[in-house]
């Protein structure tokens, strides 16, 4: 029998911070302190210029990075990976993981660096040969909606440390402090999230009373970050029918397999996935196996920054906004239905939507900003929690003790 031990210091919004005696001495240091930024929002990295005269890396290094992609989501190796907030990068994945940390955690905010990072991963779709979802044991169990959706996008879901969350019974959240995608092509669907959170230490979903979300379709090289409380999905359904299959056709004219390859990696929708975490590292993540870290792009020194310039200011993309009714046959509203991931119940997510005005601005790779109009009682978006969420069976036979400051 093992036994668990775990100290946590949350804020009145479910945030970690970091112990009394390190706050007690960082504030006798002085200064001004900085607030963290937890606004949904997009800036253009870097990376939206490759190839161009004024753009950071050239085709051939970001097609590199597109291969380390593949290799990083490779489902024999970890999930997702850390890179800790004083650590050395090995390669070009894990500087741009420092840079996403260092971009939003500013000089002046107070935390503890000893258990602050960034947990990175890959999201590849469709999946490729040896991808994480095309090899996953249960996914032939799933039903048809969930296997359509994590196909060609990723189901809803919360952020949170999933090891610990089994470990304390399937009802323990605890996230990052943000969540961020960073898009690597045009293709795909759009990344929502919503102001729905859940309660740390039981689970209970927490319905706003103000109802809003961010959608953010794909644009390479844009920077998409929001509260690592929220809950998101990327629903490919959101996409006019048969748009995601003609993005990734590759044309017949490319007859050479090398370079077919080569525009196969351009044309799916990637993702380079960065959480931060402040005062807390979560269970079993871990830095890019040492033993692999050799097969990606190592750290450049003549390319000192991937995505974020050190002394230039990242422009911001613009945000539409969209008012959605809560009858679906309002104002050309629809009302659609998701399975919630990570469940594998019945649980689900239920929203209406004005589908028109957010396919408006896909080509452009834009982004917005989702509001319901709703009559008193009524709601836009609906979870239905109808389950108890799935748990390992092993995890109940170790006895765990949990202390929370």
């Amino acid at each position: 029998m093992t036994e668990v031990e775990l100290q946590l210091r949350l804020d009145p919004e479910g945030r970690t911070i970091a112990s009394e005696d390190f706050c007690k001495s960082a504030s006798s240091l002085g200064g001004k302190e900085v607030k963290m930024d937890y606004s949904s929002k997009t800036v253009l990295t870097s990376l939206a210029e490759t190839g161009t005269e004024t753009g950071s890396i050239d085709s051939k290094l970001f097609d590199e990075l597109l291969y380390d992609c593949e290799i990083a989501d490779c489902a024999l190796l970890p999930r997702t990976f850390w890179m800790h907030c004083d650590g050395k990068p090995r390669c070009i994945l894990e500087q741009m993981a420092l840079e996403v940390f260092k971009h939003h955690v500013k000089d002046g905010v107070v935390f503890d660096p000893s258990t602050s990072g960034a947990e990175w991963w890959v999201q590849i779709r469709p999946s490729p040969p040896a991808g994480r979802y095309n090899l996953l044991d249960d996914k032939e169990d799933k039903d048809k909606d969930a296997d359509d959706l994590e196909t060609t996008g990723i189901c809803f879901h919360w952020d949170k440390d999933e090891d610990l969350r089994l470990m304390m019974g399937g009802t323990m959240y605890i996230h990052p402090h943000i969540s961020t995608v960073t898009y690597m092509s045009d293709s795909g669907a759009p990344t929502t999230a919503l102001n729905y959170t859940v309660n740390p230490f039981t689970g209970e979903y927490f319905s706003p009373s103000d109802e809003s979300a961010y959608l953010s379709w794909p644009k390479k090289g844009k920077h998409l970050s929001f509260d690592g409380r929220f809950l998101h999905a990327a629903p490919s359904n959101l996409m006019p029918k048969g748009a995601f299959q003609k993005q990734i056709k590759i044309s017949d004219d490319i007859t050479d397999l090398k370079k077919r390859k080569i525009q196969t990696r351009r044309q799916r929708r990637v993702t380079f996935l960065v959480n931060i975490w402040l005062n807390y590292k979560p269970f079993n993540v871990e830095p890019f196996p040492e033993t692999m870290i050799d097969k990606l792009t190592k750290v450049n020194e003549e390319v000192p920054h991937v995505l974020f310039p050190e002394k230039e200011d990242v422009p911001n993309c613009l945000d539409n906004e969209v008012e959605n009714a809560c009858n679906g046959s309002d104002n050309g509203t629809t009302r659609f239905k998701w399975p919630m991931g990570g469940c594998g119940s019945n649980e689900s997510i239920s929203m209406n939507l004005n589908l028109e005005s957010i396919q408006n601005v896909m080509n452009d790779g834009g982004n917005v900003q989702l509001r319901w109009t709703c009559k008193e009682g009524a709601k836009g978006v609906q979870l239905i929690q109808s389950c108890n969420t799935a748990v390992d069976s092993s995890a109940g036979q170790d006895s765990k003790r949990l202390k929370v400051i």
